[in-house]
């Protein structure tokens, strides 16, 4: 599996470590409206991808052409989908996706 960090404001980081993805929603948190959101892809066969932004509105893109956001209430929800991502656990991510996409 590979994977890869990517942030608005230019910089990248690959093979990420969910320590990577909570100094991302840190940093996301703190940056202007432009530059606020960053993304996670995997890739195992086909690669899934998870953007966050400064809202903490996520959007799922998934290897069968779904794609879903969503907005969570804290961090904490955030870190936990990603930690979720990084286990290649992509049916739960996308059940949790659906879970909260009514509540923007």
């Amino acid at each position: 599996m590979e994977s890869y960090l990517e942030k608005a404001w230019g910089e990248s980081i690959d093979n990420v470590r969910i320590t990577d993805v909570i100094t991302a929603i840190t940093e996301t948190l703190n940056m202007d409206d432009e530059h606020g959101a960053f993304w996670v892809g995997v890739v195992e066969h086909e690669e899934t991808v998870l953007e966050t932004d400064k809202d903490l509105c996520v959007v799922g893109i998934f290897t069968d052409g779904t794609e879903i956001k969503a907005k969570f209430a804290n961090r904490k929800q955030v870190e936990g989908l990603y930690q979720l991502l990084l286990d290649l656990e992509f049916e739960q991510v996308k059940e949790i996706l659906k879970a909260n996409q009514n509540t923007q």
